[in-house]
Order: structure tokens, then C-alpha cells, then sequence
């Protein structure tokens, strides 16, 4: 659980501590969560841009009525159009105000993780030379091409291509975002570092 809560903190994945998430085990007997559907990961908005910058927790506000990380917000309890009641997920709620949990179990599993290759160095090694750079960049290109751009087209009864576009989606063909994912992790990295005092801050 500890060391979910860290990934997610750490890596900014907004979408993926109350859902796009689940509790998986494979021999019955260890468990662990295991996240899908990543692509506002590292304070990208799936719309193109940035939504965040780094570091965000539980307590950073899309707006005033909702968090960042989903399992917080303000809603409508009496039907009259005004987000009047704060719901937020109790689990992570009671973890968070428990002094052990918080201040023991949360750093040293940040320490354990950091000893076993959690690191900036690591991470951004990973993403860029195992995943980035595995693909083609005109291969990855030409799916942004047809996700955002090709979809996007009007078209007639027929499929066929007619003039313009439906909605302006270039916005979102945003490249491998090499630049962005270096400072969003690093930034993040040296926060959590230097909060849990362990890893690169000493």
C-alpha cells in the first residue's frame, strides 16, 4: 500500500488511487495494485499541455471544488446546483492522519524503493532508452496523426474525408515530451527525496 501511495505521488498519476487502478494477485497469497490508463501521468493534461506542476498530492486542487488526484471533491447533495459536501477517499484519508503510517512506513518504504532502483537516474533511463526509444518516432508520430488528427475529420454518410476538421485536436499531438518528463520527474523526485529525507537529498 505504501509503496503504491509513493508511486503515485512521486510520478503524478492523478487517475490512478481511487480508480484505473486494481488490487491483483496471481498465487492467492500477495497482492498488489496494479494501474492502467496513464497518459495524464507526470502532469500532462490529456488535452494537450500541462496540468500540474510538480510536485502534486492529495491536497493539490484542480479547482476549488475538486483535487488533482481523483478521490477528492466538493458535490451537490441537495440537487440545487451548489457543490455544498466535501467527500474524499476514507482509506487514504484515515493512512495519511496516522502519525506511523505517515512519518515511519512512508519513508522507509521510499528508502527501500530508492535502494532497489527507484531513481531519477533510473526511472528516466528506463522511460527513455526501454520505452521512448524503442519505438520508430515516425511510427509514433503517424498514431498521433491518426488518433488525433485522421479522427477528426469531417466526414460524409459514406466515411469519405470532406472539408475540415470537427474540433481542433492539434493541441494534443504533444511529441515524446522528452524535455517535459525530465523536469516533471526530476522535480518531483528531489521534493519526495528531500520530504521522506532519503535517496539523492542527502
Amino acid at each position: 500500500m505504501a509503496a503504491y501511495y509513493i508511486f503515485v505521488l512521486r510520478f503524478g498519476l492523478v487517475d490512478s488511487l481511487e480508480r484505473n487502478a486494481q488490487i491483483k494477485t496471481y498465487d492467492g497469497i500477495h497482492f498488489h495494485y496494479e494501474p492502467w490508463d496513464m497518459d495524464i501521468a507526470l502532469g500532462n493534461r490529456n488535452t494537450g499541455g500541462i496540468a500540474f506542476d510538480p510536485p502534486i498530492d492529495r491536497n493539490t486542487m484542480m479547482d476549488s471544488d475538486t483535487a488533482a488526484i481523483s478521490g477528492k471533491s466538493r458535490i451537490d447533495t441537495n440537487n440545487d446546483k451548489i457543490a455544498d459536501t466535501f467527500v474524499s477517499n476514507w482509506l487514504f484519508d484515515a493512512l495519511e492522519a496516522w502519525p506511523y503510517w505517515i512519518d515511519v512506513v512512508v519513508p522507509k518504504t521510499a528508502e527501500a524503493l530508492f535502494a532497489a532502483g527507484l531513481t531519477y537516474n533510473d526511472v528516466v533511463d528506463m522511460l527513455d532508452n526501454e520505452y521512448q526509444n524503442a519505438w520508430n518516432e515516425s511510427i509514433y508520430n503517424k498514431s498521433g496523426k491518426f488518433k488525433y488528427i485522421d479522427n477528426r475529420q469531417n466526414t460524409d454518410d459514406y466515411g469519405n474525408v470532406t472539408e475540415g476538421f470537427n474540433d481542433d485536436w492539434l493541441s494534443w499531438l504533444q511529441g515524446a515530451r522528452t524535455t517535459h518528463r525530465h523536469w516533471w520527474l526530476k522535480t518531483s523526485m528531489d521534493y519526495y527525496d528531500a520530504k521522506w529525507g532519503i535517496g539523492e537529498f542527502l
